[in-house]
């Protein structure tokens, strides 16, 4: 097996030991099949997790809603080739509480998280929702990150690339000993109904042992004990990059001499080569060719979550983007082509570009489908009583009606229409702690760990005095 030559890569989440390296001795298993290569390129650079994590520091006691009609909820969204999902728009608050009379959220702590059922596939033609709009899904960059010398205390948990390792539970019985990793990506997706959680045994036969292969979430164990797991190097897909586009210039089987206008630039398509399984285009500006590439051909074996297969067929020119679609075979001269302007991408870790108070992390799964995005506020929020703080491009809102003797009597949630929740406060509630949405994350992964104390949360608001 290929040895693989890494970088460097910092955690910032809880308590844990890691070294300072990645590992130059890490082989990571290609899962589609013995033999082939990896399908993302392994990372070399340091790019860190979120200030908090949906997956390790999720609500305490928070107030549920299961959404607002400016927040919608199973929003249905078509592909090109007919494929339906739906997508939840979701909003968390963690980890805040009142001091000096104030609510205080921390960095991190207020999240918006587009929330899809069924994972978000490049090249379909697939619709993704950015708050109030509706770009098309073009492409996405996607890294491995290996860590080396993991350990992660019992109770414990580590963020390695985009996904969050948790050493869960013990079970034990006599001298037979499991212990359980649960995983998680940063914005709380279980992979627990895909998967099941990792269990190690370091004394169990015919178990997983001390080594666990989840697709590229990856790992191997030196030491396993009730008190902690040392792991010679774990690995964790990131979604580095989004790329979307807001208009859809041209999508059908386009043959040799076609040209597409989009303001000063002309694309043209060049040639259609039906033997090599290729289509030659060209940019021009002012007549002048500033953009020369071939496209294709299509391994329909490896696409759609193989890089290098995906990137043969996607070209990118300042604000246009298109590809070679791996839909119909080219024939009798004619190729399924398409072609999209006004694209901008959204990068683990910036800024978001429309509201810098927030940075945005993409949501990777381990094969290489995206399961949206998080946009998590990047400095400490403070709100008074009876003041309001705007959610990313004030699609939502947030507002303190009432506190006192530390306890948020009055507080809620509206979208941008004014269409608001019940109160969500009450005598002793003590935190703006909030799920709101029925998505994957918050359906399935946040509702079956605090479902309950929600449930009852929710009834005492409704019920209580007015």
């Amino acid at each position: 097996m290929k040895i693989l030559k890494l970088g460097f890569f910092a955690t910032t989440l809880v308590l844990l030991s890691i070294g300072s390296s990645y590992g130059d001795d890490a082989e990571l298993i290609a899962p589609a099949k013995t033999g082939w290569p990896l399908a993302h390129p392994i990372a070399k650079n340091d790019i860190p997790p979120p200030p908090l994590s949906l997956a390790a520091d999720g609500p305490k006691d928070p107030a549920y809603v299961p959404g607002l009609p400016g927040l919608p909820q199973a929003r249905m969204v078509t592909d090109d080739y007919g494929g339906k999902r739906p997508k939840f728009d979701g909003v968390f608050i963690r980890q805040s509480r009142v001091e000096s009379g104030k609510v205080v959220i921390p960095p991190g702590g207020l999240v918006f998280l587009e929330d899809t059922w069924g994972g978000e596939v490049a090249l379909r033609g697939e619709q993704l929702p950015v708050l109030a709009r509706m770009p098309t899904y073009i492409d996405y960059d996607m890294s491995i990150v290996v860590k080396k010398d993991v350990t992660i205390p019992a109770g414990q948990s580590v963020a390695v690339g985009g996904h969050v390792y948790e050493y869960y539970t013990l079970v034990g019985h006599e001298q037979m000993q499991n212990h359980t990793l649960h995983v998680k990506t940063i914005g709380g997706t279980d992979w627990d109904w895909a998967f099941g959680n990792p269990v190690l045994s370091a004394n169990e036969t015919g178990w997983w042992s001390n080594k666990f292969t989840q697709l590229y979430n990856q790992g191997q164990a030196k030491e396993i004990t009730p008190k902690r797991m040392v792991f010679d190097w774990l690995s964790g897909v990131r979604m580095d990059r989004l790329l979307l586009a807001e208009n859809k210039v041209f999508g059908g089987l386009a043959k040799a001499g076609q040209e597409w206008k989009v303001g000063s630039q002309t694309i043209r398509l060049v040639g259609v080569d039906q033997a090599s399984g290729t289509v030659h285009i060209q940019i021009l500006e002012n007549g002048v060719v500033k953009f020369d590439r071939k496209l294709g051909p299509v391994n329909r074996e490896r696409l759609i979550e193989d890089t290098a297969s995906r990137k043969a067929l996607v070209f990118e020119y300042e604000n246009l983007a298109g590809f070679l679609a791996p839909g119909p075979e080219i024939k009798d001269g004619q190729a399924p082509f398409k072609l999209y302007s006004n694209t901008f991408s959204l990068r683990y870790g910036d800024s978001y570009a429309r509201d810098p108070r927030f940075n945005v992390y993409p949501v990777g799964c381990p094969t290489g489908h995206n399961f949206g995005f998080m946009l998590a506020n990047k400095e400490e929020i403070r709100i008074a009583p009876g003041s309001t703080i705007d959610g990313p491009e004030k699609y939502f809102k947030i507002t303190v009606d009432k506190i006192a003797d530390s306890n948020v009597l009055a507080w809620h949630i509206a979208d941008a229409d004014g269409n608001r929740s019940v109160n969500l406060g009450g005598p002793s509630v003590k935190n703006i702690d909030l799920v709101l949405g029925q998505g994957r994350v918050a359906g399935q992964a946040i509702l079956k760990d605090v479902g309950k104390a929600m449930l009852a949360r929710g009834y005492t608001a409704i019920s209580a005095p007015k």
